[in-house]
């Protein structure tokens, strides 16, 4: 549930905004991909997987054995980068998760684990070991820096890595695989391209004349779920700001009000606030920044906590929902990790088969603060097809952001320009639009990216993009969201 954090992404991509991974990667070659250099560690997913966004050892051979008996696939080369990319692979494919020995503690650099300690080595190698098995399907580069595909049950995951001059691992980056893409050159070849994705998809691009209509241009929406009301993870944000402004306006709320972070309300990654100490006071203006440009969910709980789940309910309606009953009651995202992966499948079902009144009375019974749920488990479990996520059609998130630009002519929504655009998760030809406003999220087989731009005359257009998989491996990835999204804006600037 993220945006350049992707999911609510995330970027894993994610729940509701992952792609936390970020959406502005850029699409490119193997060949053409450099190894990180730094000495980092990233690896993807939800938690402590999610980086945003974010302990005498005996020497190691300069020439060790390779012993990674991986799933079929590419085979790894044998020189010193190979080898240490056999040995990582072995580690995520073993039998029992991971545990670094003295050994091989001393595979990574010293300036390396005084930046990631072996604990957090350990955590984020379980994780992405419970994801796996992983094959790799390619890999680039020399003796000194590798960049490795893998293929796994959840889909692909690109695997940087880098030794300095005494072998060890300098830099080890994990991030979910980029796939190439060309540049559309045309609207028919974008429109067939959104043609071959898979799942449901729905790409919708309107302008917004000055009474504030939204009008479709010539072929949208299109795609396989041409203006269906889809997931749109922590898109859903956007009527949260709305419905700040509206308290801010009826004078039950400041700008300046302060909202304090609690272990009740304390939700999961995307974000900072989750990791914050209770007790942790913020402004309603920090609370909804961080809940639009970093997609934080804990913030976005404590603003639904300040104004009011009835409030946050109204504003769908205020801000033009032609169905705002998809998505009652509205839950929070600390509710949505307890429905969708922190009480199994049994409350799954009774979400799924309960009415409106039904729904109220399941969120009752949810305890506080956020379920202790494993990120693999998340991803590998795909939920919006039982009703556990928010909805929207392009056409809602339109007139969303058409209701958005009207609060901010006015005095309580003086703000929200800034807050928009303050990540717009594309690059532009800023000359051609100077404004960008942008909200992402996703989830597991979910990503959806709304944006409003405005030329150099002002003049608004809105893109929609949405995508649900039944399946996590056939999701659509946020590299290739933000491709065609940026193609659109292109083609747009080239009329």
């Amino acid at each position: 549930m993220t945006d350049r954090q992707w999911g609510f992404r995330t970027r894993a991509p994610h729940a509701g905004g992952a792609p936390d991974a970020t959406t502005g990667a850029r699409a490119v070659p193997m060949a053409s991909r450099t190894p990180a250099t730094g000495m980092a560690l990233l690896a993807i997913g939800l938690a402590a997987l999610t980086l945003t966004g974010c302990t005498a050892a005996p020497e190691v051979s300069p020439t060790p054995t390779p012993t990674a008996t991986v799933a079929s696939g590419t085979e790894l080369p044998d020189h010193a980068a190979g080898q240490a990319a056999s040995w990582v692979l072995d580690l995520l494919n073993g039998t029992a998760p991971p545990s670094l020995s003295d050994e091989d503690q001393d595979r990574f650099a010293a300036g390396f684990l005084q930046q990631v300690s072996v604990t957090e080595l350990e955590q984020v190698f379980a994780q992405l070991h419970a994801a796996g098995p992983w094959s790799p399907t390619d890999v680039e580069g020399d003796a000194t820096a590798l960049v490795v595909l893998l293929n796994g049950p959840a889909g692909d995951l690109e695997m940087q890595l880098t030794l300095d001059d005494a072998e060890r691992i300098i830099g080890l980056l994990f991030r979910p695989a980029t796939p190439q893409r060309d540049a559309a050159q045309s609207w028919q070849e974008l429109t067939d391209e959104i043609g071959t994705l898979d799942g449901q998809v729905s790409l919708y691009v309107a302008t917004v004349g000055a009474d504030g209509r939204c009008t479709p241009i010539e072929g949208m929406p299109t795609g396989s779920g041409a203006g269906a009301q889809l997931p749109i993870g922590s898109v859903f944000k956007l009527y949260v700001l709305g419905a700040v402004v509206d308290a801010v306006e009826r004078g039950d709320l400041t700008w300046e009000s302060e909202v304090t972070v609690t272990d009740e309300l304390r939700s999961l990654p995307s974000g900072r606030l989750q990791d914050e100490p209770a007790g942790t006071v913020v402004t309603v203006l920090e609370a909804a920044r961080g809940m639009i440009a970093i997609s934080d969910n804990t913030a976005a709980d404590l603003l639904i906590d300040a104004v009011g789940r009835e409030r946050v309910e109204q504003a769908l309606r205020d801000m033009g929902q032609a169905d705002p009953a998809a998505n009652l009651p509205l839950i929070s995202t600390r509710e949505l990790f307890h429905l969708g992966w922190g009480g199994g499948e049994q409350l799954r079902t009774r979400w799924a088969e309960a009415d409106e009144a039904g729904r109220r009375a399941i969120l009752d019974e949810l305890p506080a603060g956020p379920p202790a749920v494993d990120a693999a488990t998340i991803l590998r479990t795909p939920v919006w097809q039982m009703g556990l996520d928010w909805f929207a059609t392009g056409a809602d998130l339109c007139a969303a952001y058409v209701a958005l630009a009207e609060r901010a002519q006015t005095p309580a929504g003086a703000p929200v320009r800034e807050i928009l655009s303050a990540n717009p998760g594309i690059e532009v030809d800023t000359a051609r639009w100077p404004y960008v406003a942008f909200k992402g999220g996703s989830a597991p087989a979910t990503m959806a990216g709304a944006w409003y731009a405005e030329d150099a005359e002002g003049e608004a257009t809105v893109v929609v993009l949405q995508a649900a998989s039944p399946t996590p491996g056939t999701a659509l990835d946020a590299a290739t969201m933000v491709g065609i999204v940026e193609d659109v804006f292109r083609l747009s600037g080239s009329e």
